[in-house]
C-alpha cells in the first residue's frame, strides 16, 4: 500500500462555506478517497477566519466518519494510523484569524491540540511582512511569538511569510520550522512563496522541511506529476532526502495538475518516483516518514 501524509489542504473550509461532508463530496479530497492509503494522515488546515466553528465541523466530520479521528501529537497521529484510521491534525493557516493572540493560540493548543500556525497569510499583520504583501520581517510581537508557540510546543509554518521573516525566524527558532505548501524557486520563480535554495538548504540543515505544493503555477514545467517530481528531485539534490514531503494544498487551489483528479491520484506522484529509479524506501519516506519526523521535532 501506499502511504500518504500531507502538511496542507483547505477541505474543512470547503464544507463549511460550501456544503457538503468531509466524508464523501466533490471537492479535491474527502475521507472515502484518503482512506485508500494506507497508513494515511492529513493536516487540516483553517483558513479565512471562523477557527472555533471550522475546528469543530473537523472534530464532528471525523467522528462521524468512522474513518478518522483528530490527534493531538505526532504520537497519536502514528497510533491512529496503525490501526488502520486516518490520522488528523489541526493547523491554523494565518495567525490574524486568532487576533496574533498568544493567549488563543494556547487555548488551540490545549483544547484542539493544533499543531502547526503560518505566521501569516497573503497580507502583513503584526507579527510579519508577507510573501505577498509588504515583505518585512519578524515585528517584535512575532518575535515573541516564534519563542512562545515552540514553547508551547505548536510548529511555525513559514509558507506564506516574506524572506525576511523567513530569515529572522530561523535566527531565533530553538526549534526545526516548516515551510508546508511551498515549491523550489529554481524551478519556478513567478510566486514569491516559493523557497530559494538557500531557504530549502537551511531548513533542511535545522531539521525541518518543506511540503510539495500541487499548484500548477507553482509547479511550472510542464505542471503535471513530472514537475511535481522535478521539484523533489530539485530538493532531494540540495541534501533534502530526510526534508521534503508532501503539502499539496488541496481544495486551497482552483487546479490540479494534468491527469490528476484529487487526493485519490496523489499516488501517481509515488509510481513516478519510482519509475524514475528513486529507492522505495526513499519515496516512503517523501510520502510518510519525513513529516512525520519534522513535525515530531517541531512540536513534540
Amino acid at each position: 500500500m501506499i502511504p500518504c501524509f500531507d502538511a496542507h489542504c483547505d477541505t474543512i473550509t470547503a464544507v463549511l462555506e460550501r456544503g457538503g461532508s468531509l466524508l464523501r463530496n466533490d471537492y479535491q479530497l474527502d475521507l472515502e478517497r484518503l482512506s485508500k492509503y494506507a497508513p494515511a494522515a492529513q493536516v487540516f488546515a483553517v483558513w479565512g477566519g471562523r477557527y472555533e466553528e471550522k475546528a469543530a465541523l473537523l472534530r464532528a466530520e471525523l467522528e462521524g466518519s468512522g474513518l478518522g479521528r483528530l490527534c493531538r501529537s505526532i504520537a497519536e497521529a502514528r497510533e491512529t494510523a496503525a490501526q488502520g484510521r486516518i490520522a488528523a491534525l489541526l493547523s491554523l493557516e494565518g495567525m490574524e484569524q486568532l487576533g496574533c493572540d498568544l493567549a488563543r493560540l494556547q487555548r488551540a493548543r490545549d483544547e484542539d491540540g493544533l499543531i502547526m500556525a503560518n505566521l501569516c497569510w497573503n497580507s502583513d499583520n503584526a507579527l510579519c511582512g508577507s510573501a505577498m504583501d509588504g515583505g518585512g520581517g519578524l515585528t517584535a510581537a512575532g518575535r515573541g511569538f516564534v519563542r512562545s508557540a515552540q514553547a508551547m510546543g505548536v510548529a511555525v509554518d513559514l509558507s506564506h511569510a516574506s524572506e525576511r521573516a523567513f530569515w529572522d525566524t530561523l535566527e531565533l527558532s530553538a526549534r526545526p520550522v516548516l515551510a508546508s505548501h511551498s515549491d523550489a524557486a529554481a524551478l519556478c520563480s513567478d510566486y514569491p512563496r516559493n523557497l530559494t535554495d538557500e531557504q530549502f538548504t537551511a531548513l533542511a540543515k535545522q531539521g525541518g522541511g518543506a511540503g510539495i505544493n500541487l499548484c500548477p503555477d507553482f509547479l511550472g514545467l510542464t505542471r503535471d506529476v513530472d514537475a511535481a517530481c522535478a521539484h523533489i528531485e530539485h530538493f532531494l539534490a540540495l541534501g533534502g532526502e530526510r526534508a521534503v514531503f508532501l503539502g499539496a494544498d488541496l481544495d486551497g487551489i482552483d487546479d490540479l495538475p494534468r491527469g490528476m483528479r484529487g487526493v485519490e491520484d496523489v499516488g501517481l506522484i509515488y509510481e513516478a518516483l519510482l519509475r524514475r529509479n528513486h529507492p522505495e524506501s526513499l519515496v516512503r519516506d517523501i510520502f510518510w516518514n519525513n513529516l512525520a519526523d519534522i513535525l515530531e521535532r517541531a512540536s513534540g
